[in-house]
C-alpha cells in the first residue's frame, strides 16, 4: 500500500493581484467531467419537458412523419438537422437570425409559423434560449429512430426493475472485514475498503482548526468567531468534536443552511412568472414554505414526515398549532405559473415531486414513453390525473388564529381601505356595463340569431354594429336563449319559435306566428312584439332579432329621458312599454349583473385596471408585518377526474383511459391499486415515503452525502435512472439508506454519523499519487477544498463587517439592495432575477435543481472588487477594526491588524502578514476613517486592507 508524503499546508498570501484572481483558477479534471454531465442531463431534461412538447403541440402536424410541408420534419433529431426547402433551422452564429426564431417571433411577413396563430411570448422566449444555448437534441438510438422495438416497454419495465441497481430492495449490507477495521465506523469501513483495493491510504486527520471551519459551513453556513475555535483548539476532552457536532445541529441557524439546498430543489420563488394583463404575480405567501422548511430541519421532522406533508398535508386534519404544517405544500405551488396554462403547471408539479423525492425524470414521459428510464406515458397520465383532481381553494387557509395586535388591526385597515377602491370600483362599472348591455340589447339578439342560421361551428367575431360585444355576455345570451327553464316567458318562447323556423320558410311561417295572439292578450310586452313583427315584415330570423331589439332599446332610453325629467318615476305609463322595461331590468335576464358577473363581463382593459386594483389588495398582505400567514395549499377537488393519455403531449389528443396511482416500475411498494381515496395525492405521498420503495432513502441520504462532501455517492442526485451515474460506493450508499430508515429517517442523525468518521475529518490536501489513481476523489482519499455557495459567502462579508442581521424566518428582502439578511432570504422574482445571483450561479427557480453550476467567470471577481456592497463591508470591518482601542498605547496599529484577522478570518497573522499588514497601512497616506466623502472616492489603506482580506482564498474557501 504506497504512503504519500503529506505536503505542509498551502500558505496564504494576501495581496490585491491575488484578490483579483480568486476565482480564476483552473478547475480540475473532476470538475470539468462533473460540469459537463451535469449540463447535458439539464439540456436533456430542458429539451424533453419543455421543446419537444412545443413541437409536438404546434408543429408535428405539418412537419411530420405524414406531412413535411416545406420539405421539413420536426419529430426526428435527424430530419430537423437536416432543415427544409429553405435551409438550416438554425444559425449557430446567431440565434436571433436562425429561420427558427424568426418564424415563430412572426419577424418575417412572408415566414410566419404556426400560420394561423402566434405561439405565446413565454412559448417564444423557451425556444429562443433552446438555440442560444445550441438547441441541443438528444441522441436517438436506432430502434427509436426506426420505430421499432425487440422488446415491449411492458417487459422492458419489468427487465429494468430485476436488473438496474436503483429498483432494488434496500438491504442492510455486512460490514467489510479486514485489518485494521475494528475501531472503524461502518462508512469508514466501507470507504477504506474501496481505499484498500486501489491500493491507496485516506489522508490523515484535519487539525482541529480546519475542523470547526468546515463544520460551522457544513452545519449552519456561517464562520466560527476566533473566540469560539480557539475554545475548540483548546478543548482536550476526547469528545469536544462530538460536543460541537451537536450544538451546532441544535443551533437555529442550521435550519437556515440546509433549507437553502432543499429550497433549490423545490424551485423555490417568490413570484408566478409572466402573466399577461396585469395581474398579480407575486406570491404572498412563499415564504411561509420557507419558513416550514427551516423549522422543519431545525426540529428534525421524519423525513418520511416531511415528504407527506409537503405533497398531502392538507389530508391530514392538522388542528391547532399543528396547522403550521400546511405551509409544507408551498413545495407543490410556489412554482412557474406558465401563463396560467394548466397542463404545464401540472408537469412542473410532477418533475418536482418525482425528481425531488425519488430522482426519476418522469415529466420526461409527457408527450412518448420515457427513452431511457422504464416509465410508460401512462405512468405520467396517471400522476397528472392525481394532481389535476386537486385544487388551490380561492381563500388560502390561515396557519393559525391571529392574534388581535395593533399590527394585526393596522392590516386589517388597510386591507379594508385598498378593498374598498376596488368595490367602488366595480360597482361604478356594474352600473355603467349594465346601461351598456340595455342600450344594445339589438346587437346581442342578433350575434344569437345569426348563429343559430349559420350553425355553432361557423366562426363568428365578437362584433356587433356599434362595435366590440362582451364574450361573457354573448355566452350569457347563449345559454339564456337555449335553456327554457332560464328564460321561460312569451317573449323568449317567442323567439325560440322563430329560430327553429327553416330559413327558406321564415317570412312565411312570421305570418303564422304573428297570428297567434292568445299569449299575446295575457302579455303586453308580446303584444308589444307582435305588433312590431307585423309592421316591420322581417324576412328572416337576423332581421326579426334586429326588430325586436329595437323594440327594446327604444324602451330603454324612453326610460331613461323620463327618469331624467322625474326621479320619483315608479313606471312607463304604456302597458307594453312597461312589460319590456321590466324584462330589461329583470334579475334573470342577461342585462342585469351581480358582482361576480360583472368581473366576468370585464373586458381586456378594464381587466387590467380591476387586476392593478387587486394588486394593491394583494400588496397589502405582500408586505404588511401585520398580514396573518396563510398556507399555500392545494385541496381535492369535489370529484377526481379520470385522467386519459394525451397522444404527443397534446391535450385534444386524447388516447387510452388510465388510472390515478403510482409508478409501475414501483409498483412492488403499494401493490400496483388504483388510488382511491380523493385525488390520491395521500396514497401517493404514503407511496413515496414507504420503507418498500428502493429510492426514497437512496435519493435523500445520496443528497446528504453530497452537501457534505461536494459530490454524492450518485453523481447525478436527481437521476437515479439507468443513465445517471452509479453509485462509487453501492454497499455504503445501501448501508446509509437503511440505517436511515431504521433511525427514524433523522436527518440530524445521518449527519451526525458522517461528519464524525474519520472519512469527513480527513485533511484536503492533495498528493500527487493518489490524484494520479483517482483524480475525481471517487474513493474519497482525501476532503475536496470547497468554494462557498453566493449566500455563504455574502453572509461571511456581513458577518466579518458585524452587520448580519441574523433574525430567523419571514418575508423576502432585496438583497442586492443592501440588505443585511441572510441569502436565504433573497427576493426570488422569476421575471428579473437579480444578474447577482446568476452570477454567482444561484440556480434558476424555474426548475428543481439538486447541484448547483460551479463556474469562473470575471463578473464574480468584478462583483468583489467594485460593488458598493463588498465596499461598504471593507469599510465596515476597518471601522470595527478601530473600536475601543486605546491611543496612545503604543501598539495600535499591530492590535488593529490583529483584530481585522480574527473578525475577517478568525485567526491571528502570522509574523510576515503583520509585518507586510503594518508595512502597508503606514507607509501609505491615508485619509481619516471617518471621512464622508462621495462613494467614489479612493478607499484609505485600512479599508484596502480589509478588502484584500474579504477577497482572499482563505476566505472564499473551505479546506
Amino acid at each position: 500500500m504506497h504512503t504519500d508524503r503529506v505536503p505542509i499546508r498551502r500558505r496564504t498570501y494576501h495581496s490585491a493581484f491575488l484578490a483579483v484572481g480568486i476565482f480564476s483558477l483552473l478547475l480540475s479534471v473532476e470538475t470539468l467531467a462533473t460540469e459537463a454531465n451535469a449540463a447535458e442531463d439539464r439540456k436533456e431534461a430542458f429539451f424533453e419537458s419543455k421543446i419537444r412538447p412545443l413541437l409536438v403541440e404546434h408543429c408535428v402536424d405539418c412537419h411530420g412523419p405524414d406531412d413535411q410541408s416545406g420539405e421539413l420534419r420536426l419529430d426526428r433529431k435527424v430530419h430537423f438537422q437536416r432543415g427544409g426547402g429553405s435551409g438550416a433551422l438554425i444559425n449557430s452564429g446567431n440565434a436571433d437570425a436562425s429561420r427558427l426564431v424568426k418564424a415563430i417571433g412572426y419577424q418575417d411577413n412572408s415566414l410566419q409559423m404556426p400560420p394561423d396563430y402566434k405561439l405565446a411570448e413565454d412559448e417564444i422566449e423557451l425556444f429562443r434560449k433552446w438555440v442560444r444555448e445550441g438547441a441541443h437534441w438528444p441522441d436517438e438510438e436506432a430502434s427509436d429512430a426506426d420505430e421499432t422495438e425487440t422488446m415491449s416497454f411492458a417487459d422492458q419495465i419489468i427487465a429494468q426493475r430485476e436488473s438496474h441497481w436503483a429498483f432494488q430492495p434496500i438491504s442492510m449490507p455486512q460490514l467489510p472485514e479486514f485489518e485494521g477495521a475494528e475501531g472503524l465506523t461502518p462508512i469508514d469501513r466501507f470507504v477504506r475498503d474501496r481505499l484498500r483495493n486501489a491500493d491507496l491510504s485516506p489522508n490523515p486527520k484535519a487539525d482541529r482548526e480546519t475542523l470547526i471551519r468546515r463544520a460551522y459551513f457544513t452545519l449552519i453556513g456561517l464562520p466560527p468567531t476566533y473566540e469560539e475555535i480557539q475554545a475548540f483548539v483548546n478543548d482536550d476532552a476526547a469528545d469536544a468534536f462530538e460536543k460541537l457536532v451537536d450544538r451546532l445541529l441544535d443551533n437555529p441557524h442550521y435550519g437556515e443552511r440546509w433549507a437553502r439546498h432543499w429550497l433549490d430543489i423545490a424551485r423555490y420563488g417568490d413570484t408566478k412568472g409572466y402573466l399577461a394583463g396585469n395581474q398579480e404575480t407575486r406570491y404572498p405567501f412563499a415564504f411561509t414554505f420557507r419558513d416550514y422548511v427551516i423549522d422543519a430541519f431545525n426540529s428534525d421532522k421524519p423525513y418520511d414526515q416531511f415528504i407527506i406533508e409537503q405533497i398531502a398535508a392538507d389530508r391530514l386534519n392538522l388542528e391547532g398549532d399543528d396547522r403550521q404544517s400546511l405551509a409544507a405544500m408551498g413545495f407543490l405551488t410556489v412554482g412557474r405559473r406558465f401563463m396560467n396554462r394548466r397542463h404545464d403547471i401540472i408537469d412542473d408539479q410532477i418533475d418536482v415531486v418525482t425528481r425531488g423525492f425519488l430522482g426519476l425524470s418522469v415529466s420526461c414521459a409527457r408527450c412518448h414513453d420515457h427513452k431511457y428510464d422504464p416509465i410508460p406515458t401512462a405512468d405520467y397520465y396517471s400522476l397528472y390525473g392525481v394532481f389535476n383532481s386537486s385544487e388551490e381553494p380561492g381563500e388560502l387557509p390561515l396557519l393559525g388564529e391571529p392574534k388581535s395586535t395593533p399590527q394585526y388591526e393596522e392590516f386589517l385597515k388597510a386591507q379594508a381601505e385598498k378593498q374598498k377602491e376596488v368595490d367602488v370600483w366595480v360597482e361604478e362599472r356594474r352600473v355603467a356595463t349594465e346601461d351598456e348591455l340595455r342600450s344594445r340589447i339589438a346587437d346581442y339578439l342578433v350575434y344569437f340569431a345569426e348563429e343559430a342560421t349559420q350553425g355553432k361551428n361557423a366562426k363568428q367575431k365578437y362584433q356587433g354594429k356599434r362595435g366590440p360585444l362582451r364574450r361573457a355576455a354573448v355566452r350569457r345570451w347563449q345559454k339564456f336563449l337555449t335553456t327554457p327553464n332560464e328564460s321561460s316567458g312569451p317573449v323568449w318562447d317567442l323567439l325560440r319559435a322563430m329560430a327553429a323556423i327553416p330559413a327558406d320558410q321564415f317570412a312565411e311561417q312570421l305570418q303564422s306566428l304573428s297570428q297567434v295572439d292568445a299569449d299575446a292578450k295575457q302579455s303586453p310586452a308580446l303584444k308589444r312584439l307582435l305588433g312590431q313583427l307585423s309592421s316591420s315584415q322581417p324576412q328572416t330570423l337576423v332581421e326579426a332579432a334586429q326588430s325586436i331589439g329595437d323594440q327594446f332599446e327604444a324602451v330603454y332610453q324612453q326610460w331613461k329621458d323620463a327618469k331624467k325629467a322625474d326621479k320619483n318615476l315608479q313606471q312607463l305609463e304604456e302597458p307594453g312599454d312597461e312589460a319590456l322595461r321590466q324584462i330589461l331590468w329583470s334579475a334573470t335576464t342577461p342585462t342585469t349583473l351581480n358582482r361576480d358577473q360583472m368581473i366576468s363581463h370585464l373586458d381586456q382593459s378594464e381587466r387590467n385596471r380591476y387586476n392593478q386594483l387587486k394588486n394593491q389588495v394583494n400588496g397589502v398582505e405582500v408586505t404588511h408585518p401585520g398580514a396573518p400567514s396563510r398556507g399555500m395549499v392545494m385541496v381535492d377537488k369535489a370529484k377526481a377526474i379520470e385522467p386519459v393519455i394525451f397522444r404527443r403531449g397534446v391535450p385534444g389528443n386524447r388516447g387510452d383511459r388510465v388510472p390515478r396511482r403510482f409508478l409501475q416500475v414501483l409498483e412492488d411498494v403499494d401493490g400496483g391499486q388504483p388510488f382511491n381515496d380523493g385525488s390520491g395525492r395521500l396514497e401517493l405521498a404514503h407511496a413515496i415515503a414507504n420503507p418498500d420503495n428502493p429510492l426514497t432513502a437512496r435519493v435523500i441520504v445520496n443528497r446528504l452525502w453530497q452537501h457534505h462532501f461536494g459530490d454524492g455517492l450518485v453523481r447525478t442526485s436527481s437521476d437515479f435512472g439507468t443513465r445517471g451515474d452509479p453509485p462509487t460506493h453501492p454497499q455504503l450508499l445501501d448501508y446509509l439508506a437503511a440505517d436511515f430508515m431504521n433511525g427514524g429517517w433523522s436527518i440530524k442523525q445521518m449527519q451526525r454519523r458522517i461528519m464524525l468518521t474519520e472519512t469527513w475529518q480527513q485533511s484536503s490536501d492533495l498528493r500527487e499519487h493518489a490524484a494520479t489513481v483517482d483524480p475525481e476523489n471517487r474513493l474519497l482519499w482525501h476532503m475536496p477544498r470547497k468554494r462557498l455557495e453566493f449566500e455563504a459567502l455574502r453572509d461571511r462579508l456581513l458577518v466579518a463587517a458585524g452587520r448580519l442581521d441574523d433574525r430567523i424566518g419571514g418575508r423576502s428582502v432585496m438583497i442586492h439592495e443592501d440588505a443585511t439578511r441572510r441569502g436565504l432570504y433573497a427576493y426570488i422574482d422569476r421575471e428579473d432575477l437579480p444578474g447577482l445571483l446568476a452570477n454567482f450561479d444561484v440556480p434558476s427557480p424555474d426548475a428543481s435543481r439538486a447541484q448547483r453550476t460551479k463556474t469562473t467567470v470575471p463578473q464574480q471577481s468584478l462583483y468583489l472588487m467594485n460593488s458598493q456592497f463588498v465596499i461598504d463591508q471593507a469599510k465596515a470591518l476597518a471601522k470595527r477594526s478601530a473600536e475601543s482601542i486605546l491611543e496612545n498605547s503604543g501598539d495600535e496599529t499591530t492590535e488593529r491588524i490583529r483584530r481585522m484577522y480574527r473578525h475577517a478570518l478568525a485567526r491571528d497573522p502570522n509574523d510576515n502578514e503583520l509585518k507586510h499588514a503594518a508595512d502597508f497601512v503606514t507607509s501609505t497616506p491615508t485619509v481619516p476613517d471617518d471621512h464622508q466623502e462621495p462613494a467614489s472616492t479612493p478607499l484609505n489603506t485600512w479599508e484596502q486592507l480589509a478588502q484584500v482580506l474579504l477577497l482572499s482564498n482563505e476566505f472564499a474557501f473551505v479546506d
